[in-house]
């Protein structure tokens, strides 16, 4: 009985040293009670009472592809996707919300779509849980895709953990998309909630339990700004004389497409101006940042030079004196850590052969 008693008070003693050891770290308990650098409400969505900003990104211009239907596929699908989505450009607001302990995804959840709803947003689609699809979760906010995840800058080391695990452990997922306005004119906002519970990503994922996540995207209506001078035809040339090669950022495509904008054709037309001034043979490659997943992105950028080759061809520029390339993220131009290094990198190139 005696070796029993003591069995008993050893295991009560690993147990409590287990119960200590996941507390959850005094560094992330700081990290929950502050918002994160230069980070603030949207006005169009507060935030719930108790909350604070874990993540945020501002952009004065970019994309966004909203979920619009359910997930299709399982999670290990290759053909995993969202059966519909609303594309939208403007200005994007990225902010992943952590709510106080205790409270239940669709409390937090409906806080915010009935402020919106208050504020004249309809919806769009929402789904929960199972009706959202088997591989929602994966395709809305997962670790591994950094194209899903908000990215801020100035953060500390103890804050750029919850990156990639802010939704690692989610259950109890609702989601949200809301519209406002008619035509150019439209306001868009996505929430996406999930209770934290468990995780793969140690004492990370483990002092987010009992918390809900929420990110909420808002994306308004904004002409983008016209910053990038044009390279001229005289320009190319003094370009590729000196370096061999000359980098292009007014070329533009649609979202993840490789079909060249309207607003591309002051650049194509000096690119042909040159190539009809001159004889050279070049090589148009494409760049991209590192975002995403490499195969995707050195397939997309292959294709997007294609596309400039293609319209090129379309101003009586033989065929044999251009060769498209893609090499996505590969030869960059600047640190892909910040999104000016990004911008720097996601590009088109004329090589001289």
């Amino acid at each position: 009985m005696r070796t029993n008693f003591k069995t008993l008070l050893f295991s009560l003693g690993i147990i409590a040293s287990n119960l200590v050891f996941a507390a959850a770290d005094p560094a992330y308990e700081k990290i929950f009670k502050t918002d994160a650098p230069n980070a603030k409400d949207h006005p169009l969505t507060g935030r719930y009472q108790g909350s604070s900003i874990l993540l945020q990104t501002q952009k004065a211009f970019d994309e966004i592809s909203f979920p619009a239907g359910a997930a299709t596929e399982p999670d290990y699908s290759s053909n995993k996707k969202f059966s519909k989505v609303q594309k939208a450009e403007g200005a994007l607001t990225r902010t992943v919300y952590l709510a106080p302990k205790g409270r239940s995804s669709l409390e937090v959840f409906r806080n915010f779509t009935d402020n919106l709803a208050s504020k004249g947003f309809k919806p769009v689609f929402q789904c929960d849980n199972d009706s959202c699809g088997p591989s929602f979760k994966v395709l809305k906010y997962h670790w591994n895709d950094k194209r899903t995840q908000v990215q801020g800058e100035g953060y500390d080391n103890d804050r750029n953990r919850f990156v990639q695990a802010v939704f690692d452990g989610g259950k109890d997922i609702r989601y949200a998309l809301l519209q406002k306005g008619a035509g150019a004119a439209i306001t868009y906002v996505g929430v996406y909630a999930a209770l934290n519970s468990g995780g793969s990503m140690g004492d990370i994922t483990d002092s987010l339990s009992d918390r809900v996540s929420v990110l909420v995207e808002v994306l308004e209506p904004k002409a983008m700004e016209q910053k990038i001078v044009t390279v001229d035809a005289d320009a190319i040339s003094k370009e590729l004389a000196a370096n061999g090669a000359v980098s292009f950022y007014g070329l533009y495509f649609d979202t993840d497409k490789a079909v060249i904008k309207p607003e591309s054709k002051p650049q194509l037309d000096e690119m042909a101006k040159y190539l009809k001034a001159n004889t050279a043979a070049v090589y148009i490659v494409g760049h991209t940042d590192t975002q995403g997943v490499l195969d995707y992105n050195m397939t997309l950028s292959g294709k997007r030079a294609q596309a400039v080759v293609d319209a090129l061809k379309g101003y009586g520029i033989t065929d044999a004196r251009l060769i498209a390339k893609g090499v996505g993220p590969l030869a960059p131009r600047a640190s892909n850590a910040a999104d000016a290094g990004r911008a720097k990198n996601r590009r088109v190139e004329m090589v001289l052969r």
